[in-house]
């Protein structure tokens, strides 16, 4: 059996937010918030990571992230981390106490297969055995739910960065669309794609962990059928030809890496879906954007995360991107 190391640290106020956003980019497969009593902040902040090579280095880059607080007088005493290692089936335990559905938006939820939320048939599933393709977004006046079982991968709807993409794909998606989805862990931006009318959509992942755990989401949402997920990188074999929708929601210098392959598979016309990059980063991806070849059309925050959408420089006339603030996600 497969198990897991559960980290918890003892948390303020002040330094809540910078320890969650830190155990999310250090590839946590979830944080849970807790404690603090009647006081409406936690106290506790915990995030549980696959046990293998790695975990250590981890513990000792939140350590050094409170040194840093602590040096800017945010944070106050020592460091107070605890560890433990739990099993495959204790973890599932924990996540389903907690893990609900998200709101992303009116007409879009992310929520766990246990979740009573009402689901309307998604056009873009498929019936067992069926692979005939849907044509369109959720049914009016009840969101599109996207079903998630947490597992390896980053991704349950719980993230920032996650409703920022998915937030982007349902703007954009059109019917017949090809999707490349780079750093796909859970599928659930794939599975949202397909969901809301793309034909196909292509995962991919360098986390060979989070692949069960996607194709059982893709099961578990109806649309196995249409949507690729593969261990690898975008010289992989199923990374064929040009899409019009690109999407990545990784970490600033992986996505500034990449931009040459973006363009390559990138159709002339296409939309660049990017996130996982703090609000201070944004400045220097932006330029490295513009000097890939990409002409920013809209960049949107939620919370201290940046989010962007950009065409191939030749597609279109440059102009000034759009702005957009995102309130915090909504909890059914």
């Amino acid at each position: 059996m497969r198990h897991w190391v559960e980290v918890t640290i003892a948390v303020s106020p002040e330094t809540e937010e910078a320890i969650v956003n830190a155990f999310w980019e250090l590839g946590s497969s979830g944080v849970q918030q807790s404690g603090g009593g009647s006081t409406g902040a936690s106290d506790r902040v915990t995030g549980f990571w696959p046990d293998r090579p790695g975990v250590d280095e981890k513990l000792h880059r939140v350590a050094r992230l409170w040194e840093e607080l602590h040096n800017l007088g945010m944070a106050e005493g020592p460091c107070r981390i605890s560890t433990g290692r739990v099993s495959e089936d204790d973890w599932s335990g924990k996540w389903k106490a907690q893990v609900g559905p998200v709101r992303v938006s009116e007409g879009l939820m992310v929520a766990p297969p246990w979740s009573e939320v009402s689901r309307p048939e998604a056009p873009g599933s498929e019936a067992p055995g069926s692979e005939a393709p849907g044509s369109g977004p959720s049914l009016p006046g009840r969101p599109l739910v996207v079903r998630i079982n947490p597992g390896t991968g980053f991704g349950t709807g719980s993230h920032e960065t996650t409703q920022l993409c998915l937030r982007q794909l349902e703007k954009r998606i059109r019917p017949g669309d090809r999707v490349l989805d780079v750093g796909s862990g859970s599928g659930v931006l794939s599975i949202a794609a397909v969901l809301l009318g793309a034909s196909r959509a292509t995962g991919i992942d360098i986390d060979p962990e989070t692949l069960g755990n996607a194709r059982e989401n893709a099961r578990l949402n109806g649309v196995a059928g249409r949507v690729d997920l593969h261990v690898g990188r975008m010289d992989h074999p199923a990374v064929s030809g040009r899409y019009r929708v690109v999407v990545s929601n990784i970490s600033a210098a992986s996505l500034t890496a990449m931009l040459p392959g973006f363009a390559a598979h990138l159709h002339p016309g296409g939309e660049l879906i990017l996130s996982g990059l703090l609000i201070e980063e944004a400045g220097p991806f932006e330029a490295a954007l513009a000097s890939g070849g990409f002409s920013l059309i809209e960049r949107e925050t939620q919370g201290v995360w940046w989010a962007g959408v950009a065409n191939p420089a030749t597609s279109r006339t440059a102009s000034p991107a759009t702005d957009r603030t995102a309130s915090h996600d909504r909890r059914n």
